[in-house]
C-alpha cells in the first residue's frame, strides 16, 4: 500500500477504502442490476465521504493541539493555580487600596475636625452646626463676621487647635483655664472666684471688646459699663423716701451655657459659632482629685458664666435686657425708679406710701418668669428715717457717700496691717491685704476723691501695689 492508498484509508475509513478498490479492480459490482443499484448509492454516499473527510481533517487536527498539549488534568490544575494567583493578588491588592483609601480619609477627615471643631466635648457640641445665622443683623450691630471655627481662631489670633484646647470640655481635664480662690462674703461663707489663665483672657478680652462690647444694653444696667460706677448708680436713689434692694440668687451660676449660646445666636451668629463663644466665656465649677494616679480636674456641675472672667458681667448685662425692660416698666407705672448693678437689683420712689407689696409681687413674679431666683434673706425695704444704702453708699441725707462705719472698720484693717504685717492680716482676710485695701481706695476715689488721698498719703504702703501692677 503506497502513501496515497495510506491516505485515503485514514481519510474515509476501512470499509470505505475497500469497497473502492474493489471497484477500482473490477471486482465491484458482480452484475448489471446491482451495478445500477450501486450506482445510486455511490451517488448518494458521496456526498456523506465528502462530510466525512471534512469531519476526519478537523478531528486529526484537534487531535493534534490535544497530542500538543499533553497532560490535560495537569494543565486544568495550572490554569486553575494561576487563577486563585491573580483573585488573591486583586484581593490583596484591593484590600491594600482600601487601606490607604481609609488612611488618607481618616487624615482628611482629622484635619478637617482641626479647622472645623464639629466636636467639643460630650454634652456641648449639639449646636456646632456653622450654617444659617443672620449676617444682617450681625453686621447691623457692628460685629465681626464670623461663620466658622477658623474665623473666630483667626479673629482671636490664635489657631484652630488652640482654639480646640481652650473651648474642649471635658469631665476630668488635665488642665484647668482658670485659676480658682475663695474670698469671705459679707454675711458669712466664701464665694468662689475663677480667673482666667493668660491664653483664656486673651481670648475672652477679644470677645468682650469685639463682640459684647458693641452691643447696646438697657439704660437701667449700671455696673461694668464706660463712665458709670457704684456712685452713679447710687445718685439715682438719692433722697427718696423708700428705697427698695433686691438680691438675685446665685446669680453666675444660674446663667448657663445654653442660655449664653442663645444670647450669641441672637446676635446674628450661627449656632457652632456662637457655641464657641458660649464654650470661651463659660466653665464648669471643678475641684482637684488623684485618678488613676494622676492629678484631674473633676467637673461638679454644668457649664455657667464664671465669677472672675472679664466677659462674666456684660453676658449678664446683655441676658439682662428683657429683665432690666420688664421691671423698668413696672416700676414706672407704680412711680418708682428702678437700676441694677449686677445681681442687686434698686428700687426707689419719692413718697412714703409707696406700693412697695404690689412693686415687690409683680417684680417676683417678672425675676421667676426670666429665669432667676430672689434672694429673699437679702430683700430689704428701707425708708427715709433709718439709713438707706445703695451698692455701699448712704443714699438719704445729701450726696451719695460711705458710712462712717466702713470708713472706720477700714481704717482698723489698714492699722492691723501696719500692726501686724500683711501676711498676717492676709490670712485672716482669706485674700491679698494689701490687693483689698487698694480695691478699696479705689471704690473710695469714686466716691471721695479727696478721702482718699488722704487714706493714700497716710498709708503709702497702698500705693506701692498699684505701681507694682497689682489690683
Amino acid at each position: 500500500m503506497n502513501s496515497e492508498q495510506r491516505k485515503q484509508l485514514a481519510a474515509i475509513g476501512k470499509s470505505a477504502f475497500v469497497r473502492e478498490e474493489m471497484v477500482r479492480l473490477g471486482f465491484w459490482p458482480p452484475s448489471p442490476e446491482v451495478a445500477e443499484l450501486a450506482a445510486g448509492a455511490e451517488k448518494e454516499l458521496r456526498v456523506y465521504y465528502d462530510e466525512m473527510i471534512a469531519l476526519r481533517t478537523e478531528l486529526n487536527g484537534v487531535e493534534a493541539k490535544i497530542a500538543e498539549a499533553g497532560n490535560i488534568p495537569a494543565l486544568l490544575a495550572e490554569v486553575r493555580r494561576k487563577r486563585i494567583e491573580r483573585v488573591r493578588a486583586e484581593r490583596i491588592a484591593r484590600r491594600e487600596r482600601r487601606a490607604q483609601e481609609k488612611i488618607e480619609s481618616h487624615a482628611k477627615d482629622t484635619e478637617w475636625r482641626k479647622r472645623a471643631l464639629p466636636y467639643l466635648g460630650h454634652g456641648v457640641s449639639d449646636a456646632l452646626v456653622y450654617k444659617g445665622g443672620d449676617p444682617e443683623k450681625t453686621a447691623t450691630l457692628g460685629l465681626p463676621a464670623l461663620t466658622t471655627a477658623s474665623d473666630v481662631a483667626a479673629a482671636i489670633g490664635i489657631s484652630e487647635s488652640d482654639l480646640a484646647w481652650l473651648t474642649y470640655h471635658r469631665g476630668a481635664a488635665t488642665i484647668d483655664h482658670y485659676s480658682r480662690f475663695t474670698i469671705p462674703k459679707k454675711r458669712g461663707g466664701v464665694r468662689v472666684i475663677s480667673s482666667p489663665k493668660r491664653r483664656l483672657r486673651t481670648a475672652q478680652s477679644w470677645v468682650l471688646e469685639s463682640v459684647l462690647s458693641p452691643v447696646p444694653v438697657h439704660d437701667a444696667a449700671m455696673a461694668f459699663r464706660p463712665a458709670r460706677s457704684v456712685a452713679d448708680n447710687a445718685r439715682r436713689h438719692q433722697g427718696q423716701a423708700v428705697v427698695i434692694r433686691i438680691d438675685l440668687k446665685d446669680f453666675f451660676p444660674s446663667i448657663t451655657l445654653p442660655r449664653v449660646r442663645t444670647l450669641f445666636r441672637s446676635l446674628g451668629y450661627n449656632g457652632g459659632v456662637a457655641t464657641l463663644l458660649a464654650l470661651l466665656t463659660t466653665e464648669a465649677p471643678r475641684v482637684a482629685a488623684t485618678l488613676d494616679g494622676a492629678r484631674r480636674f473633676v467637673a461638679v456641675g454644668g457649664r455657667s458664666l464664671p465669677q472672675g472672667a472679664c466677659t462674666s458681667p456684660a453676658v449678664t448685662n446683655l441676658l439682662c435686657r428683657k429683665l432690666d425692660a420688664r421691671l423698668t416698666g413696672a416700676a414706672e407705672a407704680m412711680g418708682f425708679v428702678y437700676t441694677r448693678y449686677a445681681d442687686d437689683l434698686v428700687f426707689s420712689h419719692a413718697k412714703p406710701d409707696a406700693p412697695v407689696g404690689m412693686l415687690l409681687d409683680l417684680t417676683r413674679r417678672i425675676i421667676a418668669d426670666e429665669g432667676l431666683t430672689v434672694n429673699e434673706e437679702k430683700t430689704s425695704v428701707q425708708r427715709g428715717q433709718h439709713r438707706q444704702t445703695v451698692t455701699g453708699l448712704v443714699v438719704n441725707g445729701g450726696a451719695p457717700r460711705l458710712s462712717r462705719e466702713n470708713l472706720r472698720r477700714f481704717r482698723a484693717m489698714l492699722h492691723q496691717c501696719e500692726r501686724d504685717g500683711l501676711p498676717a492680716v492676709s490670712e485672716r482676710l482669706g485674700q491679698n491685704a494689701q490687693a483689698y485695701a487698694a480695691g478699696y481706695v479705689a471704690f473710695i476715689h469714686m466716691v471721695d476723691p479727696e478721702k482718699a488721698r488722704q487714706i493714700v498719703a497716710a498709708h503709702p504702703w497702698i500705693a506701692r501695689w498699684k505701681r507694682a501692677g497689682g489690683a
